[in-house]
């Protein structure tokens, strides 16, 4: 689900501290309103161990030992204080949000639930169960009490943001309104700039979502998963150089995340660096085994490097992974057709056409098989087939002339032919290069997703 965010919570200082009757005490809360939080240290952790009961001291020695980074300290000042007091509002919120500002959002629900059952009234305390809920799998919980903060957060644009996030797999238009409301208020803020992108994209408004990620990448040039997403969707519009540049870097801040290295592995395909591409899925799949689109585009990578060998070897093993693929059926089938396996290339793209009978490389495939055979009726309708399934596909186009000039068909044959010849030389113009791969999954996302 991604990292903590949170609405600007300060740790919880009992509001009788400041008039408290012990003098040292009375510093103690003066140095934390200063920010002084060393010396506030300096003053609690004598007297912790003078009144080793007394909750109060212990609440604000975990309070400053949390703003020093001693986070596990900070912890067993809070616990200690739990300790001699179960019943405490203001420790049980500050573990709590100890917990959730860590990322250990399970815990962090047992805190926060218990200090708002207790009686806390704070609204950042009851955002910060809502997120734990959400990051914990109780989305609908989380979404149900964040609505109901509407009135006391309204201003917060982290309120806005969390409450998108939660909302874009059910409705973007939804997400998107949540998320204009952040930016409103914060209109620098990444996050909710990564958000807004994602509900455009969910609504095709690829442009909209491409000018809200270049404002989140000018906001912070480092943020890998920014750089991912912005790199993503521009592999999908053909803007690849940008989405090199920017899988580069992401690659190169954050070399261990395998979904950074899966892009910037698809990049290098985009500007058919064959080799650079099959070395970064080679060690994808070092690191993520047995993963089925890794193996599929290393099969498919040593076909455009002339190694037919290790290409079957890969496509074979990715289909074993994962049969529902048929571009490597394809593949394969073309493989067994190109070495004179005609019965099993038949069987390869049988069998994706039975799955998907409108699938333009099963239906040319299969066409080029029955065409060699003779069979020129079943040829045709085939290659008929294959251009209703894409209009623009230039092989289908000239292919289906060769089988009209041989069925005497010469009108239509030189218009297809003309019209075969045109789409090959736009697709060898754009110089596009067209590998399908299937959406990253839980292996490489680890769970959470891909852009928050």
């Amino acid at each position: 689900m991604g990292r903590a965010t949170g609405l600007a919570i300060l740790l919880s200082v009992a509001p009788w501290a400041a008039n408290a009757a012990d003098p040292l005490l009375a510093r103690a809360v003066e140095q934390i309103t200063a920010r002084n939080f060393q010396g506030a240290c300096n003053i609690l952790r004598p007297m912790v161990r003078q009144a080793p009961s007394d909750p109060d001291v212990w609440n604000l020695l975990g309070i400053c030992e949390s703003e020093l980074n001693h986070t596990g300290v900070a912890r067993d000042a809070f616990r200690k204080g739990l300790e001699a007091a179960p019943a405490s509002i203001p420790l049980h919120e500050n573990l709590g949000l100890l917990y959730f500002n860590a990322g250990e959002f399970t815990e962090a629900k047992r805190y926060l639930a218990k200090a708002i059952e207790l009686g806390s009234d704070q609204p950042g305390v009851a955002f910060s169960l809502a997120a734990s809920e959400i990051r914990t799998g109780e989305r609908g919980r989380g979404l149900a009490t964040l609505r109901r903060l509407e009135q006391p957060l309204a201003g917060q644009a982290a309120y806005w943001t969390e409450r998108g996030w939660v909302e874009l797999s059910d409705d973007p238009a939804v997400a998107g309104a949540s998320f204009d409301r952040a930016l409103a208020i914060a209109p620098d803020d990444a996050r909710a700039l990564n958000g807004a992108a994602s509900a455009a994209e969910a609504s095709h408004q690829d442009e909209q979502a491409l000018s809200f990620l270049l404002r989140a990448k000018k906001v912070s040039p480092s943020d890998i998963r920014i750089l991912m997403h912005f790199g993503a969707l521009c592999l999908r519009r053909d803007l690849t150089v940008d989405a090199l540049d920017a899988l580069e870097s992401a690659h190169i801040l954050a070399p261990a995340n395998n979904l950074a290295l899966f892009l910037y592995a698809r990049a290098q395909i985009g500007i058919q660096q064959w080799q650079q591409a099959h070395d970064l899925f080679t060690e994808l799949d070092r690191r993520v085994p047995k993963y089925a689109p890794a193996q599929y585009a290393l099969g498919w990578l040593d076909l455009k490097l002339n190694r037919a060998g290790e290409a079957r070897q890969h496509l074979e093993q990715s289909v074993a992974i994962d049969a529902g693929q048929p571009d490597a059926r394809c593949d394969l089938a073309q493989l067994d057709f190109d070495e004179g396996r005609l019965e099993d290339a038949e069987s390869g793209w049988r069998a994706v056409l039975k799955a998907q009978p409108r699938h333009l490389r099963a239906n040319i495939g299969m066409a080029d098989l029955l065409l060699k055979r003779g069979d020129l009726q079943n040829a045709k309708a085939l290659y008929e087939t294959a251009i209703a399934a894409d209009p623009e596909s230039g092989p289908a186009h000239y292919k289906l002339s060769t089988v009209l000039l041989r069925l005497h068909e010469n009108e239509r044959a030189a218009t297809e032919r003309a019209r075969g010849t045109e789409l090959n030389a736009q697709a060898i113009k754009s110089a596009k290069t067209v590998l399908v791969l299937a959406q990253p999954d839980g292996r490489l996302l680890t769970g959470a997703d891909a852009w928050r």
